[in-house]
């Protein structure tokens, strides 16, 4: 569920990080003269800082001392490479675990200036479509965005958040990548910190169970908050002419913003729970429909901790190079799930794996099975579905590595080489 961070970190010796062996610093400077840059391009002056890369975050170092880190946790967690598929709450933890043991930066140190929080789902009807029946979040129209990071996207500032919706898919389909099913991705991106101090939140470390279930409730309120027009509503469904004429106007998101532009709120609220009425007695109830999926998507990031899951027990110990509960070769590199129940040193989540989630832990089975089986096989038996599945994931580790050859360069460490959680826990 988190995404974008950044934040100020304290407790670290500038010195000690910049001399990282993980970090290779930069200054800005005067190719002829020599001198550190200290005005931006718009000619305001700046403080000089020293920059470094690493997995997707950015290291800054300023000349006060002051160090911040700004990037995808999500991306962080896949090498740098993407944010597309799940990262729960146990992964989280393990990133955490991973700053502590690299950059020796404690969670607890770690304060929040800015933070993105959302949920990557399979919708019912293709992503465009969704994305093009949202029109207006609250009173504010959607706008479309597009840079060559994260692709076309729509959202709506407000003064302390932004709402965005993106067809990850094809963001990342774009890249190279093969996603076979349609992603959509809803997230909230706080830009002021008021809200997440009164949810108890200041650092990384403030992030538990119980807070994103807060998150949660926020991701459903504000997506309660779209104005949505259902394209599936059935205008021949409707017997006056007043109700088609009225769907044809609501369609249209000239019409919302001229209410709002000419302060008529009345009129609007009127208007919206017309719409609402429209929607809901002749359409397939698509935004109810996407936020039940949103929902269940949420609750099975956020998980159950328990004393048996052997990842969580991992994520609390101190891990060193002579001694590991978690070995290996027990996550599947492709998936992140745990496959300890398979043959010793296997990579990939396989039939055997497959087999024991569906008899012990449907959840996990499912969500599996929504990633990785394509709708051709949806009506199929248990065996082709799961050799279907298990193809599929082989396919991803494949893909992986030829994308990751052209991301990075030979000479350069590659997380997929072995799996992330592996090197996180080594």
């Amino acid at each position: 569920m988190v995404d974008f961070v950044k934040i100020l970190v304290t407790g670290v010796c500038p010195i000690e990080l910049e001399q990282n062996p993980y970090l290779d610093f930069y200054d800005k400077i005067n190719l002829q003269t020599g001198q550190i840059r200290t005005v931006n391009r718009n000619g305001k002056k700046t403080t000089p800082y020293k920059n470094a890369f690493y997995k997707g975050l950015e290291f800054r170092i300023y000349d006060t001392g002051t160090i911040t880190i700004s990037g995808s946790l999500h991306k962080y967690w896949n090498a740098g490479a993407h944010n597309y598929n799940d990262f729960d709450f146990k992964a989280f933890l393990l990133v955490l675990m991973d700053f502590q043991r690299k950059f020796n930066i404690d969670s607890g140190n770690c304060i929040l200036k800015c933070l993105e929080v959302g949920i990557n789902i399979n919708p019912i009807i293709e992503t465009n479509e969704i994305i093009e029946s949202c029109l207006l979040h609250k009173t504010k129209p959607f706008e479309y965005q597009k840079n060559s990071f994260e692709g076309k996207y729509k959202q709506v500032v407000h003064s302390q958040y932004i709402v965005k919706l993106y067809n990850k898919a094809l963001q990342y389909n774009s890249r190279g990548f093969n996603i076979l099913n349609d992603v959509m991705r809803f997230e909230i991106k706080y830009t002021k910190m008021e809200k997440l101090k009164k949810f108890g939140i200041e650092t990384l470390k403030d992030i538990s169970t119980t807070k994103l279930q807060a998150f949660k409730r926020e991701l459903l309120n504000e997506w309660q908050n779209v104005l949505f027009f259902d394209n599936t509503t059935r205008i021949d469904n409707l017997c006056k002419n007043s109700q088609k004429e009225a769907l044809l106007k609501y369609s249209n998101p000239i019409f919302w913003t001229g209410l709002v532009e000419n302060n008529q709120n009345e009129n609007f609220k009127y208007h919206k729970k017309q719409l609402q009425k429209l929607i809901l007695s002749n359409s397939k109830n698509i935004k109810r429909v996407t936020s039940e999926i949103m929902s269940k998507k949420i609750d099975f990031l956020i998980g159950t901790t328990t004393q048996n899951d052997r990842l969580i027990i991992a994520s609390k110990k101190v891990v060193s190079n002579s001694e590991n509960e978690f070995q290996k070769d027990c996550v599947c590199v492709v998936t992140g799930i745990n496959i300890s129940m398979q043959k010793k040193g296997s990579l990939l989540l396989s039939h055997t794996g497959l087999k024991y989630y569906f008899k012990n832990d449907k959840k996990v089975f499912e969500q599996i099975k929504r990633r990785y089986l394509s709708k051709r096989w949806h009506n199929s038996d248990f065996e082709k579905q799961v050799k279907e599945i298990a193809h599929n994931i082989r396919n991803a580790n494949s893909n992986q590595r030829i994308k990751q050859v052209k991301l990075y360069p030979a000479s350069q460490l590659n997380m997929f080489a072995s799996g992330f959680v592996s090197e996180v826990l080594y």
